[in-house]
């Protein structure tokens, strides 16, 4: 590739990523009707939901190395178009498929897709910043990335309120609409361009030598091992508040019209309070993951207990409003902060290994926990479980800051050689 258009390149694929993050980080018009949808429609019973959703998990968990080693086979640009690809038989899957079986293998496709996509998208954006300094090139990156999800996050407010609106005149139109959405950022994705740079022309053998070292790297790491477990744990903690604040809702009597604008108001609050992450991280440093842990610990259990006190009904909504927002909040500078950190280690030679050992963290934890928060809600109501879970969190985060407090944060020369990484 000449200079003149490798340059081009890399402006296009910076100029695109935001617009394709806005459409293609996630399902959009799907989430706001999903357990309608699937119980109304479909007739998928809850505990077949909480199932066809640890499917998921384990399929991401499974197909990442698959995923990560294609990448060296067809590069970033076209493993993210099949990851699109794949997001539109799942759409499709969604509108025709019968029984749980069917939701399941769904459900698979869909954890397949995300794999690839997790594995392509950071890295396609990572490749195409120009070299420059690393603290350059990673604020280039968590600009640009915090562009696209705050432009996501939006999005999504608007179409939650839309699919509720017009599930109610069709249950399929959100779907259609969640479909047209996928195929958007599926042609958007064809107008990325790889950057080949001269560490990447090697033999697929090369390839996973490069990858052996980097989860060999991985593994010695007490510093990359301590961030993988902090983030993961809070991504678990995500996926299970995104269950328990609609069965808290309906518990407290909120209505399907409220529940739809108060997720509305949540997607909006992730899209405004993204653009604030690196703001929290200038504030907090190293002390940012665990404050965001203490925050869903503490939110959790203030949300239950406001569930359960004698309130008037609007006074214990808008409350509970309040610290589900403040919940979302969180949520969305964690997405920032975590791309930025794994992001400090910048060779092309690791990144793929990280990001892939990230994949397979988070999704560890997100089984782990939305199986025992899935255990706990089922012996007690949804109010207590809230308190359990917030106290159980709290211990969480006790443990993980003491186990990180001599891993993470620290001065460039208090690392050890094994957590810098050798090319």
């Amino acid at each position: 590739m000449a200079i003149t258009e490798e340059v081009k390149s890399r402006k296009r694929n910076l100029k695109l990523y935001p617009k394709y993050l806005m459409f293609g980080f996630d399902l959009l018009f799907f989430y706001g009707i999903r357990v309608m949808y699937l119980t109304e429609v479909k007739g998928i019973s809850d505990s077949q939901i909480l199932l066809s959703a640890t499917v998921y998990a384990l399929s991401m968990i499974i197909m990442q190395i698959p995923a990560t080693l294609l990448t060296s086979k067809i590069g970033y640009k076209n493993t993210a178009i099949a990851g699109n690809i794949l997001n539109i038989i799942f759409t499709i899957m969604i509108i025709t498929f019968n029984g749980f079986i069917g939701l399941a293998l769904a459900q698979f496709i869909s954890g397949t897709a995300f794999a690839l996509k997790y594995v392509s998208e950071s890295n396609l954006l990572s490749t195409s910043i120009p070299q420059a300094p690393t603290y350059q090139r990673n604020e280039i990156f968590s600009r640009l990335d915090k562009k696209g999800f705050s432009r996501y996050c939006i999005f999504s407010a608007i179409s939650t309120i839309i699919s509720g609106f017009l599930y109610g005149v069709n249950p399929y139109l959100p779907i259609f609409l969640c479909l047209i959405c996928t195929i958007i950022a599926t042609a958007i994705s064809f107008n990325f361009s790889d950057i080949k740079e001269d560490e990447s022309k090697k033999s697929f053998k090369d390839y996973m030598k490069d990858l052996k070292k980097g989860y060999k790297f991985i593994t010695k790491s007490k510093r990359l091992r301590a961030l993988l477990i902090m983030t993961g744990a809070i991504w678990g903690i995500i996926v299970l508040l995104d269950s328990y604040q609609l069965t808290l809702l309906q518990d407290i009597g909120a209505s399907s019209v409220q529940i739809g604008f108060i997720f509305a108001m949540f997607e909006l609050t992730r899209g405004l309070f993204s653009n604030t992450a690196l703001d929290f991280n200038k504030k907090f440093k190293n002390k940012s993951l665990t404050n965001i842990l203490l925050t869903f610990a503490i939110c959790f259990i203030l949300a239950g207990i406001i569930a359960i006190a004698k309130l008037p009904f609007y006074t214990k909504l808008v409350i509970i409003v309040v610290i589900l927002l403040i919940m979302g909040a969180a949520n969305a500078i964690d997405q920032i902060l975590a791309k930025k950190y794994v992001n400090n280690f910048t060779s092309s030679k690791i990144l793929p290994a990280i990001y892939s050992a990230k994949s397979i963290c988070d999704n560890i934890f997100r089984t782990i926990i939305t199986l025992f928060g899935a255990a706990v809600v089922g012996i007690y109501n949804i109010d207590i479980a809230m308190i359990a879970m917030g106290i159980l969190i709290l211990i969480l985060t006790l443990g993980l800051t003491v186990y990180s407090k001599d891993k993470l944060g620290l001065k460039p020369e208090e690392y050890t050689q094994k957590d810098i990484y050798k090319r």
